[in-house]
């Protein structure tokens, strides 16, 4: 990935969200119709904030809610989202997202280190319902399409360190589908009826749910090796629609590909470097951060008659945000460090906001853990030349 002299940003318009978080932030998710954000902390709860003033220009970001779990770790967190069909790349691009999407986004469900998932009705703030089954901590969520299970509401999966993938009907207090992965799994992501996972013995696990002709035949569609090769998986991101995904690692590094790589465009997987700095004491050292997020922006609101951009945003443990035109292999614009790692990043529905959580993410040990370390949320508005 080409960055021969990026664009520098400033922090200068960032919107300082309001106290919330005790402790790191684990994860953000936005919600599929409205500027909620959603923030899963080690403190044990996961926030839910509203930014709709940000959007009409008032600036003001309001909390509105928030999941306790009696301090046990959530480490992901996903509101409810729903697409009606199975859409192919060409559908996904004539279409505004919102036209495609269920509009749900009226629960949250969080993953726990007590091996359970969480879920609250944002519309009964307060009242919980808690899924059992997993045998180790719970490590991502995250709702998607099953076809198969006739389910109009979707199903929520779960993967966890017990090294599977548990699909939930919500309705029910089992699951309807256990998945046995390789290992422990590490960071997933998913769009409508795409789903993929990372697993610590660096596999990918790719499925296409649509595919899928009953839930207690779920398999991998493909199970391939991670392109970061001997690098950690970190963070797992599938762009809207499910026709691509990428992966980032704790070597700086990220890897980009296809969901369907039978036949496979020309220029669609290719790995880059980022988040690496040459050594202010020599030359011939260079500083490497492991990439704690990845987030792509749902270009479609902007559209301008151009050929669209894939944008994908890196967040890195040196505290940088990098926003990158896939499509041409290039960066676009880095903002500097606001003093700690960033853990956690998202666009919200319609690219127009980019939130981000600042806190220790243990990359160099408990020695480094101090009560001062910066830690909090912060909100800035999209520049829309990225979309150009």
């Amino acid at each position: 990935m080409a960055a021969p002299k990026p664009n520098i940003g400033t922090l200068d318009a960032d919107i300082a969200f309001p106290p919330g978080p005790e402790d790191t932030v684990s994860a953000l998710r936005w919600s599929p119709k409205a500027d909620h954000v959603a923030a899963s902390a080690w403190d044990g709860r996961v926030y839910i904030y509203d930014a709709t003033n940000v959007a009409g220009g008032t600036g003001s970001i309001r909390p509105v809610t928030a999941m306790n779990n009696n301090l046990h770790p959530f480490l992901d967190c996903d509101f409810n989202q729903v697409t009606s069909t199975d859409v192919d790349g060409d559908t996904w691009r004539k279409q505004i997202c919102v036209n495609i999407y269920k509009l749900e986004g009226n629960m949250i469900a969080g993953a726990s280190t007590d091996g359970k998932v969480h879920i609250m009705d944002l519309n009964a703030p307060g009242q919980t319902m808690t899924l059992s089954g997993h045998q180790a901590p719970v490590r991502t969520v995250r709702w998607v399409d099953l076809p198969c299970a006739g389910n109009s509401t979707g199903l929520l999966v779960s993967g966890s360190w017990d090294k599977t993938l548990r699909f939930w009907d919500k309705r029910q207090p089992n699951p309807i589908a256990t998945v046995n992965l390789t290992d422990r799994v590490w960071a997933m992501d998913g769009s409508g009826t795409t789903l993929v996972a990372g697993t610590a013995d660096n596999k990918i696990h790719i499925f296409n749910l649509g595919k899928m002709t009953q839930s207690s035949a779920i398999r991998p569609t493909m199970v391939i090796d991670s392109p970061l090769v001997d690098q950690q998986i970190r963070c797992i991101a599938v762009k809207h629609g499910g026709q691509y995904w990428a992966v980032g690692g704790i070597g700086g590094r990220v890897a980009f590909g296809a969901t369907q790589p039978n036949p496979m465009k020309s220029g669609v997987t290719f790995s880059f470097k980022c988040h690496r700095e040459v050594s202010k004491e020599s030359s011939k050292v260079t500083n490497v951060s492991a990439v704690n997020d990845l987030a792509f922006a749902n270009y479609i609101a902007h559209q301008n008659g151009s050929t669209a951009r894939i944008v994908m945003a890196t967040a890195g443990q040196d505290g940088q945000v990098m926003v990158w035109n896939v499509t041409k292999k290039t960066r676009l614009i880095s903002y500097p460090s606001p003093g700690g790692s960033i853990t956690a990043c998202g666009f919200n529905w319609d690219a127009t906001m980019f939130a981000y959580a600042v806190g220790y993410d243990w990359g160099m040990g408990c020695a480094y853990n101090t009560p001062n370390y910066p830690r909090g949320l912060a909100l800035r508005r999209v520049d829309y030349s990225w979309f150009a």
